[in-house]
């Protein structure tokens, strides 16, 4: 059986970048953007935002997607494994039965960087995501490892099907759920916030992001318009709030956070909006907590190349909210139309 230390120390690229990493006091870490997925574009018009039209729907169906780890354990070139079809076939199983609105892929849709072939195994993640035929939007993951980020950031927004728009914010954006109400006006009803994890978890650059947008977008109403968050390395209080033998769910490795410290959560809570967060990262983990009137739930991990698939069967995750009063579901989904909910 593999662990998430085995795993890390079958892939030497991962080492070297850990050994090679600066040395960073938490202040001047704060100030910077991410290491992995940092854009050098300038800001544009219509950065940072895509818009999902959904008709006259009451509700949204997002299939999320994690960990899926194309090309882990290939040690030259792009050999596609018996493991990453199987993660293929599945990817199309779920749409097929769950018939999702939209895809979210929480990060590591690839693995790492060897010998430079990240943006070949980017490229080989978009067409398949593309196949799926629906849209989907990405979060990058501490193993999106490429040479050239703004070239990564470039393909993700303008493959076919994508809404991804973090291309000039270093990977944060937001996709608005517009629906058409009475007399044809179309408004928004619910927002997804993704954000970049980094390497190291949800940080300061990516909390003040949040609240920035979430200022800009308050509602003259005052009504607070219901929202998801998707990320892909968990938060601390996902390892402080588990209660073993009490919380439901399944919780076979310790929850790697990194470095986040316990101050993402507090941003993310601030505007009210968001009624859950969605994560990936510990594949032999999912289970819910709630912190500050905000579910944290664990994605199921989905990619047969990545490690812990003797313990926990891959999957995905299948969320519905409510576009009339944002209450929202959440079950972990399988290639074979079954479901999983912990009691």
């Amino acid at each position: 059986m593999m662990t998430r230390r085995d795993f890390l120390h079958a892939t030497p690229a991962v080492l070297a970048a850990a050994m090679a990493a600066p040395s960073l006091i938490a202040a001047e870490a704060a100030a910077l953007p991410p290491e992995i997925g940092r854009s050098s574009r300038p800001v544009r018009s219509g950065d940072g935002v895509a818009v999902l039209d959904l008709g006259s729907r009451k509700a949204v169906r997002v299939l999320q997607i994690t960990d899926n780890h194309f090309f882990a354990g290939v040690k030259s070139g792009l050999t596609v494994t018996g493991d990453d079809d199987a993660t293929e076939r599945d990817w199309q199983s779920f749409v097929r039965i769950f018939k999702p609105d939209l895809v979210v892929a929480t990060g590591d849709l690839w693995h790492d960087n060897p010998g430079g072939r990240g943006h070949a195994a980017q490229e080989h993640s978009l067409r398949r995501l593309s196949r799926l035929g629906v849209p989907w939007a990405v979060c990058w993951g501490n193993h999106d490892q490429l040479d050239d980020y703004q070239r990564g950031h470039d393909a993700f927004e303008s493959a076919e099907r994508s809404l991804y728009r973090g291309g000039a914010t270093h990977g944060d954006y937001r996709i608005d759920l517009r629906v058409a109400g009475s007399g044809g006006a179309v408004r928004t009803a619910a927002r997804l916030f993704l954000m970049n994890s980094n390497d190291a978890g949800l940080g300061a650059w990516q909390t003040a992001w949040l609240r920035r947008e979430h200022a800009a977008l308050k509602e003259p109403s005052g009504a607070v318009l219901p929202a998801i968050g998707f990320f892909h390395i968990p938060v601390l209080e996902q390892k402080t709030l588990f209660k073993a033998g009490a919380t439901p769910g399944v919780c076979n490795e310790a929850v790697c956070h990194e470095q986040e410290s316990g101050g993402a959560l507090p941003g993310v809570a601030a505007a009210g909006s968001i009624r859950a967060t969605f994560c990936g990262h510990d594949h032999t983990n999912d289970y819910a907590v709630r912190g500050r009137d905000v579910d944290l739930v664990y994605g199921r991990a989905t990619g047969y190349s990545g490690y812990g698939g003797e313990k926990v069967k891959k999957g995905a995750k299948l969320i519905e909210l409510d576009l009339v009063d944002g209450r929202y579901t959440q079950v972990t989904v399988f290639a074979d139309g079954s479901r999983w909910k912990p009691a």
